[in-house]
């Protein structure tokens, strides 16, 4: 199974919308690393933390050595060590990125990694049945009211296509 390396803000935004769920059932090993766990919040957290105890996400802790690593991997300033650790991970484990970090995103393209963002894994999830049409596009409305970071015609174009359906 290929493995996905996810950033917080995937983790959020699902969270927000009520589908993490749906993020284990896409058919991808999901992993991430201590210091993106370190970034939510308690309340995010705890619904997280069901499937990390269940192993259905693995989180990597880093020893001394590899952290060292971590913080001395060359990339672009705008990269702090949560958003490093994704890309030096991922890099290890030849894993895609989930991200919608703008940055992250194309430092890891530059390093020749695939990437994947929230968009890619709504298409997945209405692909392979996990969500219906009518039900994507909502969530999508709903995802497109509270992340301002999203292309804003490409989700559009999304929801009316998924309305069509």
């Amino acid at each position: 199974m290929k493995i996905a390396v996810t950033d917080a803000n995937i983790f959020i935004d699902l969270i927000k919308l009520q589908m993490l769920t749906l993020l284990f059932d896409i058919g991808l090993d999901i992993q991430t690393t201590r210091e993106i766990i370190d970034q939510l919040r308690e309340d995010q957290l705890s619904i997280l933390n069901p499937f990390i105890l269940a192993g259905i996400l693995q989180v990597h802790h880093f020893s001394d050595t590899e952290l060292l690593e971590v913080i001395q991997f060359t990339a672009p300033r705008a990269l702090e060590i949560a958003d490093k650790s994704v890309a030096w991970l991922s890099i290890k484990l030849r894993a895609v990125v989930l991200t919608g970090d703008g940055p992250l995103r194309k430092f890891c393209e530059s390093q020749k990694l695939e990437v994947k963002g929230i968009i890619w894994l709504f298409d997945t999830l209405v692909e392979k049945k996990l969500i219906v049409h009518a039900q994507a596009a909502e969530k999508m409305r709903i995802l497109t009211g509270f992340n301002s970071r999203l292309p804003k015609e490409t989700c559009a174009e999304r929801i009316r296509k998924w309305m069509g359906h």
